[in-house]
């Protein structure tokens, strides 16, 4: 490592900036009049919005789900062996729904 830095002919440097002053806006402005790619991209004013509404939709959707799947699972718990029976689901399958956790998906047990 030390001879590494023993064969460095120039000196270590921070990188340079760009100048920290601003530009007058209205300079900016006059140069984005001629030169429209000056501007930067054009981005409709909602999408920043509709990105956040996408993300909140469909973290609502999650937590809906998870919610039928615990009401589900609870219900299935209040019926007795003789609707069970009729349904074709033992006591035991009964037992391991209520032992899974909220994020997994009910199994079909009719197949």
């Amino acid at each position: 490592m030390s001879t590494l830095l023993q064969e460095r002919q120039q000196p270590i440097t921070a990188p340079r900036f760009r100048d920290p002053v601003a530009a007058p806006i209205t300079a900016s402005l006059a140069s984005a009049k001629h030169h429209p790619a000056a501007t930067g991209p054009v981005c409709p004013a909602g999408v920043p919005h509709t990105r956040w509404r996408l993300i909140s939709g469909a973290i609502v959707a999650s937590l809906r789900t998870w919610r039928r799947r615990r009401v589900a699972r609870r219900e299935l718990t209040r019926l007795d062996e003789r609707i069970l029976r009729d349904i074709g689901i033992d006591p035991g399958t009964v037992n391991y729904e209520m032992q899974q956790p909220f994020w997994r998906p009910l199994r079909d047990w009719q197949r």
